[in-house]
């Protein structure tokens, strides 16, 4: 009778088991499916946790900086910690934009399961180039290259744009 119910309960545990395997690789697969629908409609948020400048400045950031992608529009709130060559006088400081894209040219790497977003911005302080390579696991890299300025790297992750009701 005991060895019954010792069989019982491992084969219980056994199955039990199998279904959490199955249920984690379908979570995963959900959230990835999930995450290439996000960066395929454009309308995403690049949340910035940590920045890496020309100069071999890594700073881990802690406020709230973002590069917001809403279709053609563009809006970012991004710290700066790189040389400047020629900024206006009394500048607002890092790297805070709302500019409309000519276009973003996407990118779907197969083989190493990554998309690569590029585009080319301009307004009359400065110009931008914008790279942003993410992965569908929400993690990204963001360069920018401009024209007055050297260039910079952020860290961080891919979130869905939270609409505002107040």
């Amino acid at each position: 009778m005991k060895t019954i119910s010792l069989l019982v309960l491992i084969s219980l545990f056994l199955g039990l088991t199998g279904f959490q395997e199955r249920n984690k690789k379908e979570k995963k697969a959900k959230q990835q499916l999930e995450m290439a629908q996000l960066i395929d409609s454009g309308k995403f948020r690049f949340v910035a946790r940590s920045a890496n400048s020309e100069l071999g400045n890594f700073n881990q950031l802690s406020s709230n900086y973002d590069l917001v992608f809403d279709s053609l529009q563009i809006t970012a709130f991004l710290p700066y910690y790189g040389r400047a060559y020629h900024v206006p006088y009394g500048g607002s400081g890092g790297v805070k934009f709302d500019l409309k894209a000519q276009k973003i040219d996407k990118e779907w790497n197969e083989r190493k399961k990554m998309f690569y977003i590029k585009t080319q911005l301009a307004d009359s302080q400065d110009s931008y180039s914008i790279y942003l390579t993410t992965g569908l696991d929400g993690f990204a890299d963001l360069k920018i290259n401009f024209r007055n300025r050297s260039w910079i790297n952020y860290y961080g992750t891919i979130e869905k744009i939270e609409s505002d009701k107040k």
